[in-house]
């Protein structure tokens, strides 16, 4: 009877223990997904954003294309530093 009782409680815990080692598969998003997303926010001018300017001010935003430009040697490197000097002439001063 022991043996019986032994070999059922086995059996119905057989399917329970074999899903706690399964990998399972998570519906978030890839390395390569992640690392194309933070390259775009960078050519965009969102990252990197100081803790004391954050949402990013449109001066920011286009200091951070215009150094993101020069070091990946993109052809948009001058248009980008006008855009630069006029965002931050636009830009009202804050105290």
């Amino acid at each position: 009877m022991k043996l019986l009782t032994a070999i059922a409680v086995a059996a119905l815990t057989l399917p329970f223990g074999a899903n706690a080692f399964a990998q399972t598969t998570s519906s978030g998003l890839t390395r390569a997904e992640v690392i194309a997303q933070l390259q775009q926010a960078q050519a965009e001018g969102l990252v990197p954003a100081p803790k004391y300017d954050y949402p990013p001010s449109a001066a920011t935003i286009a200091r951070n294309r215009e150094l993101y430009a020069i070091q990946h040697g993109t052809d948009h490197a001058a248009e980008m530093a006008t855009a630069a000097g006029a965002a931050v002439q636009a830009e009202p001063a804050t105290n």
